[in-house]
């Protein structure tokens, strides 16, 4: 039941936070991204919130690509640190953060559970961050981190806000067919 009203704009939370991951020359970035979405299955976009003054924005413009990749609660200090720390700041916050990448594909993190690599589709100003839609051009996955269904059994980095993250319990409930 709703009782109260207030102007801060919160609540959206809980969520998986995503690491966005960008490079252009020899310059990368790795940044938490709490707003982002599937956006099709045909063609497979993806979507990221980027604040226009994050580091991350303009690597992702200059390249042209980004990867979305997501991280087991194991890693929620690292998920943490790419929100606390600024590459601005002369941060790597790949080695600071110990978050290596595939020598295969740069943009996907080692220990995360699904990578998507995306090219750049759309740049769509949303108040004070752009949607940055992607097409999937690969995904990279754990396959110990999911069942013989697809369905995910890594304890996934659940953001409940103010820098607390939960996890999934192992209990299911199936409804309908």
């Amino acid at each position: 039941m709703l009782r109260q009203v207030t102007d801060r704009f919160f609540g959206y939370y809980p969520g998986t936070v995503a690491l966005v991951t960008a490079r252009h020359g020899e310059t990368r970035n790795v940044m938490a991204a709490g707003w982002h979405t599937a956006l099709s299955a045909q063609p497979p976009l993806y979507g990221v919130a980027v604040g226009r003054e994050r580091a991350t924005h303009p690597l992702i413009l200059a390249s042209g690509t980004f990867g979305v990749n997501f991280l087991p609660l194991a890693q929620a200090g690292a998920v943490q640190g790419t929100g606390i720390y600024s590459l601005h700041d002369g941060h790597d916050k790949h080695a600071l953060l110990a978050l290596e990448s595939l020598a295969e594909q740069p943009l996907a993190l080692r220990d995360a559970y699904l990578h998507y690599t995306c090219r750049v589709t759309q740049v769509l100003p949303t108040g004070d961050h752009d949607l940055i839609v992607g097409e999937v051009q690969a995904v990279y996955y754990d396959p110990d981190a999911y069942d013989d269904q697809g369905l995910l059994t890594a304890p996934p980095a659940i953001y409940l806000g103010r820098s607390v993250y939960t996890t999934t319990t192992e209990q299911r409930v199936t409804h309908g067919p």
